[in-house]
């Protein structure tokens, strides 16, 4: 089975080593250069690729387009998800995703229901634990109260832009996007999936990839398509 990892700190490094004892084939991105290197002489192979996993042309250099599963296990849930986002775009693999934070775990969750995301939050099977071997009522209601802890009212929604949008043409730091939505993406036709900055330019025929919380998406497709 060929693994791609991207993502080479410690759990990248450790579950590299694991899975090339068992016989995969595993190649792992590492925008680092210095970590790159630590991880080679951990398992005396050379399996990485030195480039940012968040960048297409990285992701389909490393083999993104024939791997059996892909695991993004950066320390950030932004890149992780954009990671998840750019494979399901580029190939048929299984995605795995770390998640920091236990309120993204609902993001990823939402992402694509016919082939799920398999979310680990460390935060979260830590909490299960301890939620399962500790008895003393004060602490199972302060454990309940951390387990709801930053949960929201958010999903992760496409918002095509249609012809004649007032938004095209224009960059996204012009358009006034609710303050509780993030764009993570833009999908172009016939393009690969672009991670947005300020000066990205929008155009009709283009879908953001949009965080939103508490209702922002009917919002934002209001602007859209005034």
């Amino acid at each position: 089975m060929f693994i791609l990892i991207v993502g080479g700190g410690k759990v990248g490094s450790y579950l590299t080593r694991a899975l090339v004892n068992q016989g995969h084939e595993v190649v792992v991105v590492e925008k680092d250069e210095r970590k790159a290197k630590m991880l080679e002489r951990l398992i005396d192979r050379q399996v990485t690729v030195v480039g940012d996993g968040c960048d297409p042309f990285v992701l389909e250099g490393a083999g993104v387009a024939r791997a059996d599963v892909v695991v993004a296990d950066t320390g950030d849930d932004e890149d992780n998800l954009v990671v998840v986002l750019l494979t399901k775009k580029k190939s048929k693999a299984r995605c795995i995703a770390r998640v920091n934070n236990p309120a993204n775990k609902l993001i990823f969750d939402s992402l694509d229901p016919e082939d799920p995301v398999t979310v680990i939050s460390s935060t979260e099977l830590i909490l299960d634990v301890l939620n399962e071997r500790v008895n003393a009522s004060k602490y199972r209601s302060m454990l309940e109260t951390m387990h709801l802890f930053g949960k929201g009212n958010m999903q992760l929604v496409k918002v095509a832009i249609p012809e004649q949008s007032p938004v095209d043409g224009r960059m996204l730091a012009e358009i006034n996007l609710p303050h509780n939505s993030v764009v993570v993406a833009v999908d172009r036709p016939d393009r690969d999936l672009e991670i947005p900055t300020g000066d990205t330019v929008l155009h009709a025929g283009d879908s953001m990839i949009v965080i939103v919380k508490n209702g922002a998406a009917e919002r934002i497709r209001s602007i859209v398509s005034r």
